[in-house]
């Protein structure tokens, strides 16, 4: 991905912009001072635009404001003006044919830094959740029988029930202090959730074959072989980009040189891991647990396997969701849109652009 700023002359003043992400108030209007904008969709406050009201609204678009719906090669050729994509994403490929949008000359924007704090945050509330059991403990006080019994007066300020029905004992934890951490991947996130972790006093080892150990070092974390650190850490969170050097990475071979106490966490994505091999190892006790926020499939039916395993912490893909994520795709949208009308192209997911033939503005 291009981030230095370039010459590009693509789009003239008032450019005609169709928006589909979900935008803050504040930029909306900002944009409608820039541009004759058309809203849509969940710009639109609405829901998801159907492909019927996108291929009609973007049939005259200059820029479009690109939020979750699939702009493939047949979309794109329905949009002739079309100069610029500026998506709320950080890797628009995700639902941006980005080749084909290539090919026809048109630039592709990302978004830097939109959900880097708060998929790093909830790592740390998956992790605390995971080791204090606060699900099962949760689901526990709310449910117990009416008959319960927490015991003599005199032990039920220390330890509810008698015995196996203590939830003290049944819901016993583990410290995050002193402890290790394992992060899989050290980029923007990896990196918060390593400042964030070492509050609580851990040690911090990365696996991370794209950045240099050096560097590693001078953050203060310190950098093993994917070996080395399923076999130190008590807890292992994934943060690597899913491609086919890292797909399945984690299978049979890696959750058995994971300790018997450890715990996995995936906020990523779910083709890190092999779900086959990740089941298997929950069911045998290989594992303590795992915190899922991704699946092979979404969403996953209640049936499935994963979500309906004891061992399991899963939920509904929501660690990018938070109200400070539109505020900051909207800001980061409205500054490349300044930066593209001055001539000035950042954040730009397919530089090939700036090198082919100059576009012919009307």
């Amino acid at each position: 991905m291009h981030s230095s700023t370039a010459a590009i002359k693509l789009v003239h003043r008032r450019p005609r912009v169709l928006a589909t992400a979900d935008l803050s108030p504040e930029g909306i209007a900002c944009l409608r001072e820039m541009s004759e904008l058309k809203l849509v969709g969940w710009a639109a406050g609405d829901w998801f635009c159907d492909r019927k009201q996108l291929m009609d609204a973007i049939a005259d678009a200059e820029v479009v404001l690109a939020g979750y719906e699939c702009f493939d090669e047949e979309l794109l050729a329905a949009a002739p003006h079309l100069r610029a994509i500026l998506s709320v994403r950080s890797a628009p490929q995700a639902n941006i044919d980005v080749a084909a949008a290539t090919a026809r000359g048109i630039a592709v924007f990302h978004t830097v830094g939109r959900t880097d704090h708060g998929v790093a945050e909830f790592t740390v509330a998956l992790a605390l959740a995971l080791i204090r059991h606060l699900v099962p403990a949760s689901a526990w006080i709310r449910s117990r029988s009416p008959n319960f019994d927490p015991g003599e007066d005199f032990y039920r300020g220390t330890v509810w029930g008698r015995g196996a029905d203590s939830p003290q004992l049944a819901f016993t934890g583990i410290e995050l202090h002193g402890r290790t951490l394992g992060i899989i991947g050290f980029g923007a996130i990896g990196r918060i959730v390593a400042e964030k972790f070492s509050g609580f006093g851990m040690r911090i080892v990365v696996h991370d074959p794209y950045v240099d150990s050096g560097e590693l070092k001078t953050l203060g974390v310190e950098p093993v072989s994917l070996d080395e650190l399923l076999a130190r850490s008590a807890i292992v969170t994934l943060h690597a980009r899913l491609s086919t050097q890292t797909r399945g990475m984690i299978g049979a071979n890696e959750l058995d040189r994971m300790g018997h106490g450890a715990y996995l966490i995936n906020t990523g994505r779910a083709g890190l891991i092999d779900t086959d091999a990740l089941l298997r190892a929950l069911d045998r006790g290989q594992i303590a647990g795992a915190a899922l926020d991704v699946f092979d499939t979404e969403p996953p039916s209640a049936t499935d396997p994963l979500v309906a395993h004891q061992r399991v912490l899963a939920t509904p893909h929501l660690a990018a969701w938070t109200e400070e994520m539109r505020v900051r795709h909207t800001r980061s949208i409205v500054q490349n849109l300044q930066r593209l009308l001055g001539g000035k192209a950042e954040h730009l997911s397919n530089p090939e652009v700036l090198t082919m033939a100059e576009r012919t503005l009307p």
